[in-house]
């Protein structure tokens, strides 16, 4: 029976090494020798390069990030300035170590069932849209998944510290700290404690950092681009059908909706309300999140699948809260697998597509320019934010 035992618990430990090299070597792949940087993974790193620290800070409620991700790039940009090495590959790099983590955390530290493991191992937003895109969403994975783990090991404090770090990484981490904290609040009921007081902190200097914001950005974006009944549904199916099971309607990453995506959108209501019947605490989370991110894009900016993907990652972060009671029922774990199934297929696409086709000219472009336009010669750039994947793979200014 002991050997029997040491053998299962070997052959779980080798499948998570293995599960997580390999993921971590498609990744490292994919993002050094494959992945063409567009506008917005340029566009961080010239915020950390040509700014100083006040000039950030003041750019903040512009942007309408927190600075985290913007200060870690800050010492990779001076490292840049000494190194023999093209800035693509040291912006990729300081994404890569995160990135490292958040898959340790996922197949080393999270307890869920391998078929749900292996099913979520290729979905579209851990490997391809937060995992091979060089963007500060990696850290508010990489925080989420350490508040997960230090509430399950019970260390308030390393729980109150990632709850705070995860409310300086985006607006939805906010949404994932506050959810968190009130799941820790609901089964400790300790006010003074230092989670409590970490998140205050945490969400005081969000919203100081962030707000206000120029006047009219958010709804000159995308809010006057729809109807609200028309934003409504787009809201529903992209926090829902296009989260979850990217690719399965024909606008999963466009402004639109249609009725097939929102008869999904309520299908996915009823399924989780069925996985959470047996651990309601968790669906209290889950569901604070889920009301929060739609709010969010009804009334201050739609979003698109970047946006709404951060559902899906807080669905990992929720099902390795749990105490196995939800896959005990075999249609529970189907639906769980049934939904990494859907991800990985997309996943696998992106990365296909990725592979082979270029996601623009701006990094053939850019090399050309540097090879052949002598650097006295001055280059004029029309459109400021398209330019920007030109300018770094060029390495010089416009």
């Amino acid at each position: 029976m002991e050997r029997v035992q040491k053998i299962s618990l070997f052959q779980v430990f080798y499948h998570r090494i293995c599960g997580f090299f390999t993921s971590l070597l498609l990744l490292i792949y994919v993002k050094f020798f494959v992945h063409e940087l567009w506008k917005d993974e340029w566009q961080a790193w010239f915020v950390a390069k040509d700014k100083n620290l006040i000039e950030i800070i003041s750019f903040l409620n512009y942007e309408g990030h927190p600075a985290i991700w913007y200060f870690y790039l800050l010492p990779f940009t001076w490292l840049s300035a000494v190194l023999p090495v093209p800035e693509e590959y040291i912006l990729t790099f300081a994404h890569v170590l995160p990135a490292s983590a958040v898959l340790y955390l996922f197949w080393k530290k999270f307890d869920l069932p391998s078929l749900v493991k292996i099913s979520f191992a290729l979905s579209y937003f851990l490997i391809f849209e937060y995992g091979v895109v060089n963007r500060g969403y990696i850290f508010v994975i990489l925080f989420l998944f350490l508040a997960v783990y230090f509430l399950r090991k019970e260390n308030n404090k390393g729980l109150a510290w990632s709850l705070f770090l995860l409310c300086q990484t985006e607006v939805f981490g906010v949404f994932m700290a506050t959810a968190l904290g009130a799941y820790w609040f609901l089964k400790e009921k300790k006010i003074g404690s230092d989670v409590v007081k970490y998140l205050g902190a945490g969400l005081l200097i969000f919203v100081i950092s962030v707000f206000p914001r120029e006047s009219g950005h958010i709804a000159k974006t995308q809010g006057k681009m729809l109807e609200f009944g028309d934003r409504m549904l787009v809201s529903l199916q992209g926090n829902l059908t296009n989260a979850f099971l990217p690719g399965i309607t024909p606008d999963t990453s466009l402004f639109g909706w249609n009725t097939l995506g929102v008869l999904i959108s309520l299908a996915l209501i009823v399924g989780f309300i069925v996985i959470f019947r047996k651990e309601k605490n968790l669906f209290i989370p889950f569901l604070l999140v889920s009301i929060m991110s739609f709010l969010f894009s009804l009334f201050f900016f739609v979003g698109g699948i970047r946006q709404w993907g951060m559902m899906f990652i807080f669905l990992i972060a929720i099902l390795a809260l749990s105490d196995k009671k939800l896959f005990a029922d075999a249609k529970i774990l189907l639906l769980v697998i049934f939904i990494g199934i859907v991800q990985s297929v997309y996943g696998i696409k992106a990365l296909y597509s990725d592979i082979n086709l270029p996601f623009s000219n701006a990094k053939e472009t850019g090399l050309y320019i540097k090879k052949t336009i002598p650097e006295k010669v001055p280059v004029v750039a029309i459109n400021k934010f398209e330019i920007t994947p030109v300018i770094g793979y060029t390495q010089r200014k416009f």
